[in-house]
């Protein structure tokens, strides 16, 4: 029986004829419609349109969760210095209120209790590198759960687990858990109420209801809200409930899941918002803490990487080996001198002689936007994105090329085909452990794409 990946998606794919194609598109579409999980402007495309499972093996598993926790642990080393080092916050230029909402203590020891790292990895587990890390509110675990279920679902899934032992990797638990260990750490007791509060128009409301559902089978109380449902009385938060007859109904809680995002919430409320306050007396525990800005933003990655900048020294030996490893070279972009491979090099006359090796990207963005890829710019417009990054703080990171992978689509009109991917995978960082792989695939062809970027489930595969 093969164990390497070739072998075991070739399995698959032997197993999928036009019959079984046309079965499995009808299961995952009724079911992803059923459960809203629905992404694009209009809500209205499939997060997973493929109609296989990421397949992921033990050898690979083994180094991606490896390299993730090392990468994590320098990443919580950095960024805690950030809060007490003036040298490691001034490039981040954070505003007056930023700063302010920095400095509140959340009550608890870690700036980031939870998390994602994005990165590459290598078909046969050889290397792995994290190109970014997302650890103020990342999403998709709980799509990740739910879209696992519904491939369990399949009769290809069954087909193959005649063959192949296929396992979905756990993610939402340890989420879970991590919000009552930082609870717990906070001064918590008992079983606390959670509130999971984001903004009414986000396109991932649908995972929210999941992650809802699965934190009270799991005996959690819990409420969906806004920020305008909260209102801080008496030295409690409360959650406005709206009831069947038209009145409401005040549910104080205690732990609040913060998936709304920094500058989103900044861009709407100041620090007399209900939440803030009561996170600032320490009534209501939140997770992440609004402390994630050095750690969550890309210039965490040229702290990483450049020994030479504000966060040299850092690092134990460790740490610094482990960076050099799975971290790609990235340097913020300004003027003057730094090193490339030990070579010493004008920072914008290497990054403007070798575009086609580098990618330009915003400080504090979400996702892909404003990224700049210097191997597709023309040589006009990357030396203006190259002077426009001088006034903003953004990154310039080297390419790593993307592992590539086929997956099914199955289609009314030209049935059943196999389509190239490039492939992307996240750790999730709970704490000081790393748990499970998000994948997110994006089409490696022009021609072909089926919008947003399509989020298959991982399965760990071994004989």
């Amino acid at each position: 029986m093969t164990t390497d990946l070739d072998g075991i998606i070739a399995h698959y794919y032997s197993l999928l004829d036009e019959a079984l194609a046309r079965d499995t598109f009808a299961v995952l579409g009724t079911g992803t419609r059923e459960r809203g999980m629905l992404v694009g402007p209009q809500r209205d495309q499939p997060i997973c349109p493929v109609m296989r499972p990421r397949f992921i093996t033990r050898a690979q598993y083994d180094t991606l969760l490896h390299a993730a926790e090392l990468v994590g642990r320098a990443i919580r080393a950095v960024s805690a210095a950030a809060l007490t080092e003036p040298a490691l916050l001034a490039p981040y230029r954070l505003t007056p209120v930023e700063r302010e909402l920095l400095a509140i203590d959340p009550g608890y020891p870690s700036a980031m209790a939870f998390g994602r790292l994005d990165g590459l990895l290598a078909p046969d587990g050889a290397w792995c590198w994290f190109t970014e890390a997302n650890v103020e509110s990342p999403i998709g675990i709980g799509y990740d759960e739910a879209l696992a279920g519904l491939f369990d679902q399949t009769r290809i899934m069954a087909a193959f687990r005649e063959t192949f032992h296929a396992t979905a990797l756990p993610v939402r638990q340890g989420l879970q858990q991590t919000l009552l260990d930082a609870y717990r750490a906070w001064g918590g007791r008992g079983t606390p109420t959670v509130a999971i509060v984001d903004f009414p128009d986000v396109a991932t409301w649908s995972e929210i209801d999941h992650l809802h559902q699965r934190f009270e089978a799991d005996g959690l109380p819990t409420v969906v809200c806004t920020p305008d449902d909260l209102q801080y009385q008496g030295g409690r938060l409360y959650v406005e409930t709206r009831l069947a007859d038209g009145g409401a109904s005040w549910r104080p809680v205690d732990l609040v899941y913060r998936r709304l995002l920094q500058h989103e919430f900044l861009a709407m409320y100041d620090l007399h918002h209900p939440l803030i306050r009561a996170y600032a007396d320490r009534v209501v525990c939140i997770v992440n803490p609004f402390r994630t800005k050095p750690a969550h933003t890309r210039l965490i990655m040229w702290l990483l990487s450049d020994d030479e900048g504000p966060a040299g020294g850092i690092l134990d030996a460790g740490s610094a080996m482990a960076v050099a490893r799975h971290v790609p070279w990235t340097r913020l972009v300004r003027r003057g001198p730094t090193r490339y491979q030990g070579e010493r090099v004008d920072l914008l006359d290497f990054a403007r002689r070798h575009r086609e090796r580098l990618a330009l990207k915003p400080n504090d963005a979400y996702g892909g936007a404003e990224v700049i890829f210097g191997w597709e710019a023309a040589p006009l417009d990357w030396e203006g994105a190259l002077e426009r990054a001088l006034e903003e703080p953004s990154i310039l990171q080297e390419r790593i090329p993307a592992p590539e992978e086929r997956y099914p689509i199955w289609s009314d009109d030209e049935g059943l085909s196999l389509d190239l991917y490039y492939v992307n995978s996240s750790p999730c960082l709970y704490g000081d452990r790393a748990l499970g792989c998000l994948t997110r695939i994006a089409a490696a062809t022009p021609d072909r794409s089926t919008g947003g970027s399509p989020a298959p489930p991982t399965f760990l595969v071994e004989p």
